[in-house]
């Protein structure tokens, strides 16, 4: 089975909860040890402060359209002087020009090269700002958290599901279906066209996270990355050598699964060769911590090694599973620090199903049964703390 062939080990259990690896750092050991595992979003040994007061909202919108037409038009020119001030946050000679940004296109991703001429041309009247930004080559970098991973068990269907942490006044909030190309698909959008996450009709999914590094190069931002897999791949084996050959802006980790039940984990850096992993499972580093800031390096080995406790957990099925992604600590409640989890996604490629989640709310959808519409998500602004 591959998720067990892809665990580099094995968790133990006792009447007393789970004995954490010996990997980890001792004042998340002394946190862990012990623990129980609540098969329910409601329990565990982590609670909410109950008077936490909302934020701010959010509203999410589930969008369908094919090809890039006034929808897409109106939700950029929404959030448009946004876009460009974030764009040009660095100055405008920190980005490429539209010639480069365009040549880059047809040198590694020559399918989307007409795509990318309607986006600027319908969407931002070929405005020559949008058009370089839409390009995604060396776009500003950026530091989205999130935690991922793809359940499976015996002959169940896979599912992934992610965390997607980041600013709120930064999140395009968008659930895309469209037809670009010669594929459906469906995904949280980042930039009008690029996906945070996402499925296609060939049973295809991706997601991404921050990896760890701030290194930066002369690549592609991660978001065209995975619109690029999911309008010209159907599996995972397919996605593999695309991944190896493009160029990346930053450094990311994408999970990969598809309607077989296969898995990959692409290690992702502009400055070092691509690596893989049957790892069912990805955070904020990549094959070992890099980063220097303690409270970084704690909170990514902690969030890897819950869901490598969840996913060796044998009373752990699919629906427990992706309710625990509501929960401390793979949920994050830093929205005050613009760190706070955004939505949980789920996807069932088999099935072609899809869920966004929040703490009280799910938005089901079908790929092949797309209903538009909207949610209002409230977040609130008091962090998680251990009970007890």
């Amino acid at each position: 089975m591959l998720i067990e062939q892809s665990r580099p080990h094995k968790f133990r259990r006792n009447n007393e909860g789970y004995e954490p690896p010996a990997w980890l750092p001792g004042k998340l050991q002394r946190k862990i040890s012990g623990t129980q595992l609540p098969m329910s979003r409601g329990g565990g040994s982590w609670m909410i402060d109950a008077a936490a007061q909302a934020l701010q909202e959010v509203v999410f919108r589930a969008v369908d359209e094919a090809q890039p037409g006034w929808k897409l038009r109106a939700l950029y020119a929404r959030r448009s002087q946004a876009y460009i001030a974030w764009y040009l946050r660095e100055g405008d000679v920190a980005r490429p020009s539209l010639y480069d940004g365009v040549r880059a296109l047809k040198s590694h991703m020559p399918e989307l090269v007409p795509v990318h001429a309607a986006i600027a041309e319908v969407v931002a009247d070929n405005e020559p700002t949008a058009a370089r930004m839409f390009t995604f080559l060396r776009p500003p970098a950026s530091s989205i958290a999130c935690s991922q991973a793809v359940w499976r068990e015996a002959d169940e269907d896979p599912l992934l599901v992610r965390n997607y942490d980041y600013p709120a006044d930064l999140t395009d909030g968008v659930i895309l279906r469209s037809r670009f190309l010669d594929r459906t698909v469906v995904g949280t959008t980042d930039g009008v066209w690029g996906l945070c996450d996402g499925m296609n009709d060939r049973g295809l999914v991706a997601s991404i996270t921050f990896g760890g590094r701030a290194a930066v190069g002369n690549g592609f931002g991660i978001p065209l990355v995975v619109r690029y897999l999911l309008e010209t791949c159907d599996t995972v084996r397919e996605a593999r050598p695309v991944l190896a050959r493009l160029p990346y802006a930053q450094v990311n980790n994408l999970t990969l699964t598809d309607a077989s039940g296969d898995v990959l984990t692409a290690y992702l850096s502009p400055d070092r060769p691509v690596s893989f992993r049957r790892l069912p499972v990805a955070t904020n580093h990549q094959w070992v911590v890099e980063a220097q800031d303690p409270t970084f390096v704690a909170s990514t080995l902690e969030r890897e090694w819950w869901l490598l406790r969840l996913l060796d957990d044998p009373d752990v099925d699919a629906q427990s599973f992706s309710d625990w992604f509501l929960n401390p600590p793979l949920y994050s409640y830093g929205h005050l620090e613009g760190t706070g989890s955004l939505y949980t996604a789920a996807y069932a490629p088999a099935e072609g199903s899809f869920v966004h989640r929040w703490p009280g709310q799910d938005w089901l959808q079908q790929l092949d049964d797309f209903a538009e519409g909207q949610q209002t998500v409230s977040f609130p602004a008091i962090p998680y703390h251990a009970a007890g």
